[in-house]
């Protein structure tokens, strides 16, 4: 191992790619600008070398991305300019990932390729066996061309198998409460919903900021605003619908969340800042929309109730990913934002990513789980992550190199002992895990 990192490897903190201060200061006074930019990319690869250095074998990985860049979802928006104003058309089909989205990740499978090669689990190129790798898309074009993308990026010309049921049908995997794959009522749904947020208005109440932001962006602030530019409207319900078989959310939360996603997929996706909230907004203000996104998954995907039952086949899958010792090296499934919510929720995580609100899942990034082995004991540690890149270098499609590095963000999981910062023994995680499976039918 280089310099680099062993200095990396002693300095490591809570990020996955933490930088030592004082070693950068060292750099500055020593290498060029160009050569201070290849330091931080053997930095970021040296992280994970170092755990194999300290006596630990990278064995399994499993990565839960979400989709990337897309097109708006057919009844997304449900806000309309204040006074008219067009929203932009985009040239492909709705709900579908655009080339511009592909490409975000076909870098993103590069960077896995690159990262799992520095921990030993892969070589560095060529086509990996077909054991070792697994990719299992839901039924959606936008997640099954991902799937494509990220596995192009990562063994480029190699002929993966990209695994999903017919499209369009319901996967259990992603969708187990509309296949029918784990037992759900509508009447208790929002009551436990209920229980454990207090209502719509008591999640949207500490983010009026949020709401403001919205109005200023489609358009409000004039003599003629519609009524749901005032504050005095922003008040919402969850109730049971009159068949009692779904629940029915309205007010701010119902209106905002869809609105505010198709806005940081425009910007995203690299249009004019005219098309991105008719040029109203800009990434401060988009970090406040994504708050309004993210709201949504506190009713559909975060409580207890929702999490343990949007993630209980998945759950099942991932316990058989990590237990077992036949499992591919890597498996990648491809789904949607609140399956990585309900996910985090079941494992009793929060995350925030550079540019995003608390607990809104980037577009195109992951939730990692993997499974090392110490060699001295062979007892098997895990380390949960999040992994993204930034909406700015979606929107740039910047190579992942010097500072374009997606960003990593360790998630320890509370209550687990252990005596390697950032680890979790697997049967504490798998204990987390087989509550949510136990759900699945």
């Amino acid at each position: 191992m280089n310099a680099v990192c062993r200095d990396a490897r002693t300095t490591r903190r809570s990020s996955y790619f933490a930088i030592d201060q004082n070693f950068l200061m060292r750099l500055r006074h020593c290498l060029s600008a160009a050569l201070i930019l290849l330091a931080m990319v053997g930095m970021a690869f040296c992280a994970t070398a170092a755990h194999a250095a300290e006596g630990m074998q990278l064995e399994r990985v499993v990565l839960l991305y979400r989709h990337g860049v897309r097109t708006p979802l057919p009844g997304e928006i449900q806000l309309d300019e204040a006074y008219g104003a067009a929203w932009p058309s985009w040239p492909q089909p709705p709900s579908e990932l655009t080339p511009h989205g592909a490409v975000g990740a076909r870098l993103m499978g590069g960077f896995d390729r690159r990262r799992l090669a520095a921990a030993g689990l892969f070589p560095a190129r060529g086509c990996p066996g077909g054991d070792q790798l697994w990719f299992w898309a839901n039924t959606d074009q936008r997640t099954i061309a991902s799937a494509g993308a990220l596995a192009e990026g990562f063994a480029p010309g190699c002929a993966i198998a990209i695994g999903h049921l017919p499209q369009g049908s319901e996967d259990p995997l992603f969708h187990p409460i509309e296949a029918g794959a784990t037992a759900w009522n509508a009447a208790d749904a929002v009551a436990a919903i209920q229980s454990t947020t207090n209502g719509p208005d008591a999640l949207t109440a500490p983010h009026a900021d949020a709401l403001a932001t919205m109005a200023a962006v489609m358009g409000c602030g004039h003599d003629r605003d519609p009524d749901w530019c005032s504050p005095d409207h922003w008040r919402g319900n969850l109730s049971l619908s009159p068949d009692e078989q779904h629940m029915v959310l309205t007010g701010p939360i119902a209106t905002t969340s869809g609105t505010a996603e198709a806005i940081l997929m425009a910007y995203a996706e690299g249009r004019s800042m005219q098309d991105v909230g008719w040029g109203r907004a800009d990434p401060s203000r988009l970090e406040q929309l994504s708050q309004l996104h993210a709201l949504l998954f506190d009713i559909y995907a975060r409580p207890d109730y929702m999490a343990e039952r949007v993630a209980s086949v998945m759950s099942r899958r991932i316990i058989d990913l990590l237990q077992n010792a036949k499992a591919p090296r890597l498996s990648v499934l491809v789904g949607s934002d609140n399956n990585i919510v309900a996910l985090a929720s079941v494992l009793g995580l929060h995350f925030k990513m550079p540019g995003y609100a608390k607990d809104d899942p980037p577009i195109g990034g992951a939730l990692g789980i993997e499974v090392w082995r110490e060699r001295s004991t062979g007892r098997r540690q895990v380390r949960v992550f999040y992994q993204a890149q930034s909406l700015d270098q979606l929107r740039r499609l910047q190579a992942q190199d010097g500072s374009a590095i997606p960003s990593t963000l360790d998630l320890p999981l509370d209550g687990c002992a252990t005596e390697r910062r950032g680890f979790c023994p697997l049967e504490s995680v798998i204990s987390r895990l087989r509550r949510a499976s136990m759900r699945a039918q």
